[in-house]
């Protein structure tokens, strides 16, 4: 069954807002990972295809039990419009594939020291 894609862009908001919460400078670019699960590898490649065409870079395709894991990751900001749009793009190309996309995750990127110089002024 599909999942619902404003479902997954809500996780993603909450996800936002909490990286907001810990100082992330939400508009700078920064490698994120993604992942989403399968049933067989010929979905997951097939997925894994078509992520590339939108830019995506595939890092990993494993098989664990039943289950395939499609790792990808791309550079990008994670502002809610970024996050809301990428997560829309990746639910839509894995529910075509019949997979489950389990979210994404990174690092956090701290203020620059010059920007804190600029507020003290």
């Amino acid at each position: 069954m599909p999942q619902d894609v404003e479902e997954q862009v809500a996780q993603s908001a909450q996800v936002v807002e909490q990286n907001l919460a810990l100082g992330d400078q939400v508009h700078e670019l920064r490698p994120i990972d993604h992942l989403a699960d399968f049933r067989s590898r010929r979905a997951a490649e097939a997925a894994g295809e078509e992520l590339v065409a939108a830019g995506y870079r595939i890092d990993g395709l494993r098989r664990r039990f039943l289950t395939v894991w499609l790792e990808f990751s791309a550079m990008t900001a994670v502002d809610h419009a970024t996050a809301a749009a990428f997560t829309r793009e990746v639910v839509g190309i894995v529910n075509r594939h019949g997979g489950t996309y389990d979210g994404w995750g990174g690092f956090l990127v701290a203020a620059h020291p010059e920007d804190d110089a600029d507020r003290a002024d």
